[in-house]
Formats: C-alpha cells, structure tokens, sequence
C-alpha cells in the first residue's frame, strides 16, 4: 500500500467511526478490516446449555468493535512500517552513489594536489 492509500484508509476509519448506528458502523468496520488485512476474528468456546451435568459449547466469534478497530490500526501501521522500509533502503542506495561521487572528487582533487606539488619541484 502506498502513503496516499493508507491515509485514505486512516480517514475512512475516522469517518467511520463517526457514525451514529453500531450495526451499519460494525459493517463498515469488517469491510475496512478486509480491504487493510486486519482480522474480524477472535473465536471462543461459549456455552450453550447444560444437561445431565454436562456442559454443551460452540465455537462464536466474539470479537469486539473496538478490537476490530485496533486490528485495523495495526495493519496500517505495519503497511506504514513497510513502506518507509522500502523508502530507506532506496534512500541508501541514493546515500552510497552520493559517497562514491564524494570519494571520486577528493580523489580528483589529491590527485591535482599532487601533479601542482610535482610539476612545482
């Protein structure tokens, strides 16, 4: 994802969050999930009924608004980590050019330092 789309994103999840009507805003929220990578699951063991003593379970998502909401986060902060990885690895191989540039001058330089230096003598 590039800077611009995770903004967008960032600003989506604001508007979101804005609503006023939990179901239509939890919608959304699972949608905006998807589209960024976040999960919309947590699933637990929650009873159902007893009899006879034993106990009867089903496996439900019980995942909350606002864990979805921090899974959302996260996802874009780890797109916004991966794409200033991507910057800084460009940004050094932009850095190494720079020094051998550098390194080819002074080079340039004591070289005409020595020709004045022997010419002179």
């Amino acid at each position: 994802m590039k800077r611009a789309e995770i903004e967008q994103k960032k600003i989506k999840l604001d508007e979101i969050l804005k609503m006023e009507d939990a179901h239509i805003r939890l919608e959304k929220l699972v949608a905006l999930a998807k589209e960024v990578g976040a999960s919309t699951l947590r699933m637990e063991n929650v009873q159902i009924g007893e009899r006879g003593g034993k106990y009867f379970c089903e496996r439900r998502n019980v995942i909350t608004e606002a864990e979805i909401v921090h899974n959302i986060q996260e996802s874009l902060q780890t797109h916004v980590m991966i794409d200033m990885s991507k910057t800084a690895s460009r940004n050094f191989w932009i850095s190494v050019g720079a020094m051998l540039i550098a390194l080819f001058a002074m080079l340039a330089t004591w070289v005409g330092v020595a020709v004045n230096w022997w010419c002179s003598q």
